[in-house]
């Protein structure tokens, strides 16, 4: 037993990069979270990626210290570091590029895809983000608002309506003195429309 964990505890030091990136991934990106088997696949690749990019650090910092200046020994623990470091970075900068668009963006624009890097539900709220739009409840009520939150996926959360408005019958709307929001719950929702843009 003592064997096991003294093979096991090493590996999953090695591991932890990609683990970390994998992580702060799947925290701030709005993504679905694949399975388990998945996100340690890709935990794997993210450690190789990330030990590839120590290795030229490694080198990198052995040839300035060759020929210009040392900077210091390159011990495992700088090793370690400079391993977790890029992992924050890589996994910060991932959400922040799925949250974005940016690498299915160029993707798109290069033919490779048609998918954005969110789902269809958010890209439509996303890419029409500050634009006004009417709910129409399963009920048949309509409610005019902007808003403030929608939810992540289609089949469950709440919409944040601000400066809401009901309309009538008479296809009127209705203004709501004194309410500052709605709160409505998306299983409520039949449809949701988006009005343009006011000049």
């Amino acid at each position: 037993m003592e064997d096991l964990a003294t093979k096991i505890i090493p590996l999953v030091q090695m591991l932890i990069p990609g683990f970390i990136t994998t992580m702060i991934f799947y925290w701030l990106a709005d993504v679905k979270k694949p399975g388990q088997f998945e996100r340690t696949v890709q935990a794997l690749i993210g450690t190789g990626i990330i030990t590839l990019v120590v290795s030229g650090i490694e080198l990198l910092v052995k040839y300035i210290g060759a020929h210009w200046f040392v900077l210091g020994p390159w011990t495992s623990q700088a090793e370690s570091a400079w391993g977790v470091g890029l992992a924050i970075l890589l996994g910060l900068g991932l959400a922040f590029a799925s949250n974005h668009d940016y690498l299915y963006r160029v993707a798109r624009k290069w033919g490779l895809t048609s998918r954005a890097s969110y789902p269809e539900w958010i890209y439509a709220f996303r890419k029409r983000e500050g634009q006004s739009v009417v709910l129409t409840l399963l009920d048949g009520r309509r409610l005019f608002g902007y808003p403030a939150v929608w939810p992540t996926d289609p089949s469950d959360g709440h919409f944040l309506i601000t400066q809401p408005c009901w309309m009538d019958e008479q296809n009127e709307w209705v203004e709501m003195p004194g309410i500052e929001s709605y709160l409505i719950s998306n299983v409520d929702v039949y449809l949701v429309e988006f009005l343009e843009r006011e000049e």
